[in-house]
């Protein structure tokens, strides 16, 4: 497992046009963080996401990462965190072993290859071109591509998004055992998510 970060927020803002979505916003992130991120949609939860994932620069403030006593420049940033969004474009033409397979040239996993399979339940379609998979199919290949990636810093946004029951639950059963040792941003509106998560900050 990669080490996790500290990810610390000074003082963070964010404006379009003229509306502020959020301002002022200070956080340290140690391991074993656990923070939601609550909002209806349009508050501002995902783009706090991408502001701390290095995705979008703050209006105001920064977001600085260390390991030990050494600061992270921005384009290392990618090395430390793993991310799930309903927006993130998976290939469509490729199958999901061969996406997973793709993957792991650039970044170790932490599960093997039939764990993967076995434990998203998706281990009879995983060779199955992903433009053949249901929403929530997909949704549940995207959230197991961010958390059996090896990564200190998870992020998670609507994780759950277009999952019936079963499968919410067993993707949040997945969320709570493989985010250990680990910093966890989930961003989402709905309880079952974050009804677990202490630190919550509210937007909007």
């Amino acid at each position: 497992m990669t080490s996790s970060p500290s990810v610390t927020l000074e003082n963070v803002g964010k404006q379009f046009y003229r509306r502020w979505l959020f301002q002022g916003l200070s956080l340290s992130l140690q391991t074993d963080s656990r923070i939601a991120l609550i909002g209806t949609n349009g508050s501002g939860k995902s783009t706090l996401l991408r502001i701390i994932a290095g995705q979008l620069s703050p209006t105001l403030g920064k977001v600085i990462y260390r390991t030990g006593d050494r600061r992270i420049p921005a384009d290392e940033r990618y090395r430390f965190l793993s991310w799930s969004s309903p927006a993130l474009s998976l290939f469509p033409e490729l199958t999901l072993r061969e996406q997973l397979r793709l993957q792991e040239k650039f970044r170790d996993s932490i599960v093997s290859e039939d764990e993967f399979f076995n434990l998203l339940e998706l281990e009879a379609d995983a060779d199955k071109p992903l433009r053949y998979y249901s929403s929530g199919m997909l949704q549940r290949a995207k959230v197991g591509l961010a958390l059996f990636t090896a990564s200190g810093l998870l992020l998670l946004d609507e994780p759950t998004s277009n999952m019936d029951d079963y499968f919410s639950g067993l993707t949040l059963d997945l969320i709570r055992t493989y985010s250990k040792d680990r910093i966890l941003v989930l961003a989402s509106n709905l309880v079952r998510e974050y009804g677990e998560i202490d630190h919550q900050i509210h937007l909007g």
